[in-house]
């Protein structure tokens, strides 16, 4: 009787402690969903978030009117759509670089269009801004260029 119970006093410990170590991962579904959770599509956003969100940062780095931001959106929802075209287009290309030409002829259109949708100043704040983003990318790719040399 004693060895029974000490079995199953064993058994319930070890069925314990193995369900408190098993954790429960989110699907690349879920991780998605959540505005800033990177999925097996390394953080892509859609179009419609990716515009949400840009909107919101300009509205409040520039400080868009109301009128301006739905323009502004509805700008940036284009754009980021065309732009989201263009990389399905190009995704299967071996050649990244083909898809250039396409991205900055998009990019200049739709830079023109917020140009007619900002004032003079906010369109300066916005140049300047985008100049930060780039650099910081660019700042990036050195960074992880030389860790991949000095690892290797």
């Amino acid at each position: 009787m004693k060895k029974m119970l000490v079995l199953l006093t064993t058994l319930a410990l070890t069925v314990a402690a193995a369900s408190a170590q098993t954790t429960s991962t989110p699907t690349p579904a879920a991780q998605n969903s959540y505005p800033g959770g990177r999925g097996q599509d390394h953080g892509r956003l859609t179009p419609e978030l990716r515009a949400q969100r840009m909107t919101e940062r300009l509205t409040r780095e520039l400080a868009l009117s109301t009128e301006q931001a739905t323009r502004v959106q509805g700008i940036l929802l284009a754009q980021s759509q065309e732009n989201e075209a263009i990389r399905t287009k190009y995704a299967t290309s071996t050649d990244r670089r083909a898809a250039l030409p396409e991205l900055k002829a998009a990019k200049e259109k739709y830079d023109t269009q917020l140009k007619a949708v900002l004032t003079s100043e906010q369109h300066i704040k916005y140049a300047q801004l985008r100049d930060e983003q780039q650099q910081q990318r660019r700042e990036k790719m050195k960074a992880g260029k030389t860790k991949s040399k000095t690892q290797s």
